[in-house]
């Protein structure tokens, strides 16, 4: 039988490919934290590296050195954090005598207490609607696209991946005349939409604040991420400035959730199995409250009754790789919903998506959401700093 350390050797050069800066920054951690490597190797293999390669390199060998004991180790964590490279390689674990000389390593990864109700609605098989509804990519374009790996962000194969999106959607509220009339419809378009991609949507609806906050930390806890290639999170409800309206939410007393929660959550710290992926952040809600006497104000003193209102402002603030925030419109804007058709953001976000996600990466899809509201001056759509080190596509069908 191939020792261990001898079958990292002999795979060398396939791992140096194969290994994304996330699964690294993973195996680094769990190589320090088994005892295979030291802090200060940890900072070698980290910080005197520029490149992924140059990362993977000093790991493989740092490993490698150290014999069988520890590349079984490292093997072992490799298949928890990268099944499909492992598939790829066959480079399954075998356990031998070695493996009693390194420490177990205990997981850190929570669990969900049950303390928010949840609806998740799994993909369908194969696309859960008629194939005219949502273009599909066809495989000479994703043979064309995908093997740009240095450009494009990789994507796990349909069969071996669990893709999960969030969806919260506060439409009912404690003061009766906040509801969000037509909200239910964009909920039920996005969630089709993110089904159609591939994604097993978590669906909450009417949360408190706090409610928001223990659904968001669930949700990144989740397993499943492990083997994901990416994520997006939808947050639809009144919102202030820099934070989006829990249901208890009234002039009288503040029920809010931070936006910065979200990015904070599922930063590369705090979301270990997102690191290195695509997190796409789409909200659906005002950011100011300057427009006529004909529109309802979603940010707290409801108005006079009319075919479409406005939702709450909010701003948020970036603080790790790998993302990309979709707003409903520019600061100090509303942000329009007809009241039984749903948010014109929401509505043109999935026409485009479904029409072009075949063929375009997610930002060149979000700027023509951007285009289509050229004509309509109330509001226009905007990217928040993006921090999308690749493109990311969505090769609906694949």
């Amino acid at each position: 039988m191939e020792a261990a350390d001898q079958k990292v050797k002999r795979l060398r050069t396939e791992l140096l490919n194969g290994l994304s800066s996330g699964v690294i920054a993973d195996l680094v951690d769990e190589m320090q934290g088994a005892g295979v490597i030291n802090t200060s190797e940890c900072e070698e293999i980290l910080q005197a590296n520029a490149t992924t390669k140059n990362k993977a390199r000093g790991l493989i060998d740092t490993v490698s050195r150290k014999g069988a004991a520890a590349s079984e180790k490292f093997i072992e964590s490799l298949n928890g954090a990268d099944k499909e490279l492992c598939r790829k390689l066959d480079l399954s674990l075998v356990k031998t005598d070695a493996s009693a000389n390194v420490p177990k390593q205990t997981s850190m990864t929570s669990a969900d207490d049950g303390s928010v109700p949840t609806t998740c609605t799994p993909p369908a098989p194969g696309i859960p609607m008629p194939d005219e509804w949502l273009t599909l990519c066809t495989q000479q374009d994703y043979d064309a696209i995908s093997q740009k790996t240095g450009e494009v962000y990789k994507t796990m194969p349909k069969q071996s991946r669990i893709r999960l999106a969030l969806l919260i959607n506060n439409i009912e509220f404690e003061k009766p005349e906040m509801k969000r009339k037509g909200a239910e419809v964009d909920e039920e378009q996005m969630q089709k939409l993110l089904n159609g991609l591939g994604y097993q949507v978590e669906k909450h609806n009417n949360l408190t604040a706090e409610g928001m906050k223990q659904a968001m930390v669930a949700f990144s806890n989740r397993k499943e991420h492990m083997e994901s290639d990416s994520t997006f999170v939808v947050l639809m409800s009144h919102g202030l400035r820099d934070k989006i309206c829990g249901k208890l939410h009234a002039e009288s007393k503040e029920d809010t959730f931070h936006i910065d929660n979200v990015f904070d959550t599922l930063n590369n710290k705090n979301c270990k199995g997102l690191r290195g992926k695509p997190k796409v952040v789409i909200i659906q809600a005002c950011r100011g409250t300057n427009l006529g006497h004909v529109y309802v104000s979603d940010s707290g003193a409801p108005e006079p009754f009319a075919d479409y209102e406005e939702e709450g402002p909010f701003y948020p603030v970036h603080k790790e790789s790998d993302f990309i925030c979709f707003c409903s419109s520019t600061p100090e804007n509303v942000s329009l919903r007809h009241i039984q058709n749903g948010s014109i953001f929401i509505q043109k976000l999935v026409e485009v998506m479904r029409q072009n996600a075949c063929k375009y990466d997610i930002e060149e899809l979000f700027f023509k959401v951007q285009q289509s509201f050229l004509s309509f001056t109330k509001q226009l759509p905007v990217k928040e700093r993006g921090t999308l080190m690749k493109k990311f596509y969505l090769f609906p069908g694949m």
